[in-house]
């Protein structure tokens, strides 16, 4: 085969393959033509090897063919647009699927700390029986305090934003199983109600609601969000509806991992706060107010955000094939 004639009757072909390959959007009639201009490359280059392998010639168009399996394979490219689309819709709607899963843990996990607060403090037995005396006057008097001023404030954060993530994501992970999540989230409502209650005994409530407010607002609604994603992962499991388990579980999981970015997020900022502004000299108030403020932008991403995400038709559970193939269906 004379290559030069092989080359010139079908370089204007590979050419405009090329040229296709590099743009940066491409029409439909575009993409489709891509598509059969990239097998028949393939082609070209598969006789180009096998009858006269010209290094160069190959080269050129091996190079063409990966541009083009590129840009076939991934249609979207990363960019701001796609960036803000999943920050501004994507979070949102799935943070908007797992709404009620959230408020409903948020309440019991409340319930749990004020109950276990009220009944050991009312109980100075039991209270003793965790700690003796001498040790709750010190945590009350001393160690609460200290722990938010033991470390640099960078490293502080750091450590805090590290520690509730490995909460979060045990929640998470563990979510299929459907008991350890409710396990982990329970047993850190008992800490945090008995810390209250070892303050109150003390006269140390002040400081603890004005240590741990700014901070534990979004910080423990983060932890209960993640264990509310994580009940709701066993849940799609254990109750398909009209999808197969294995379905269900695909979409409720992909839907999990959106989470995941947001509460990465969430904690993140929870770090923050807990980092640099607990431990700071800001009026008390102040600081609660910059915690509440950070929590209910939290409710309002989730509620409102979330819900026009989900009206705009956002499914953060549906890959784009899937997407692209939902159906309405009645029933």
């Amino acid at each position: 085969m004379d290559v030069d004639v092989f080359a010139a009757a079908h370089g204007a072909q590979w050419a405009r393959l090329d040229d296709l390959a590099r743009r940066r959007r491409l029409t439909g009639r575009e993409a489709d033509e891509l598509v059969r201009l990239y097998r028949q490359g393939a082609t070209h280059l598969s006789v180009l090897r096998s009858t006269a392998p010209d290094p160069a010639l190959v080269s050129q168009l091996s190079v063409s063919l990966v541009r083009a399996r590129a840009r076939i394979a991934s249609p979207h490219d990363l960019t701001w647009r796609h960036t803000l689309h999943f920050l501004t819709r994507t979070i949102p709607a799935a943070l908007y699927r797992v709404r009620w899963w959230s408020v409903a843990v948020t309440l019991a996990c409340l319930a749990v700390i004020v109950t276990t607060a009220v009944w050991t403090g009312s109980h100075p037995d039991v209270l003793d029986a965790m700690m003796s005396p001498e040790e709750q006057r010190h945590y009350a008097e001393q160690a609460f305090a200290a722990y938010y001023s033991e470390y640099p404030n960078a490293s502080f954060a750091a450590l805090v934003w590290t520690n509730n993530a490995l909460i979060a994501a045990l929640c998470i992970a563990t979510g299929i199983t459907g008991l350890y999540p409710a396990q982990v989230l329970f047993f850190n409502s008992l800490n945090v109600g008995v810390a209250a209650a070892v303050m109150h005994r003390f006269d140390g409530a002040w400081v603890f609601y004005s240590l741990i407010l700014p901070h534990g607002l979004l910080e423990l609604t983060c932890v209960f969000v993640a264990g509310a994603a994580g009940m709701r992962l066993f849940w799609s499991w254990l109750v398909p509806g009209p999808r197969s388990r294995g379905q269900s579980l695909a979409q409720e999981g992909r839907t999990t991992m959106v989470i995941v970015v947001a509460l990465v997020l969430g904690l993140f900022v929870s770090g923050l706060i807990e980092g640099f502004v607990t431990p700071s000299g800001l009026n008390p108030w102040l600081k609660i107010a910059i915690g509440a403020l950070a929590c209910a932008g939290w409710w309002v991403v989730t509620f409102v955000l979330g819900r026009r995400a989900v009206e705009l038709g956002t499914d953060p559970g549906l890959s784009d094939e899937e997407a692209r193939a939902e159906v309405a269906v009645t029933g």
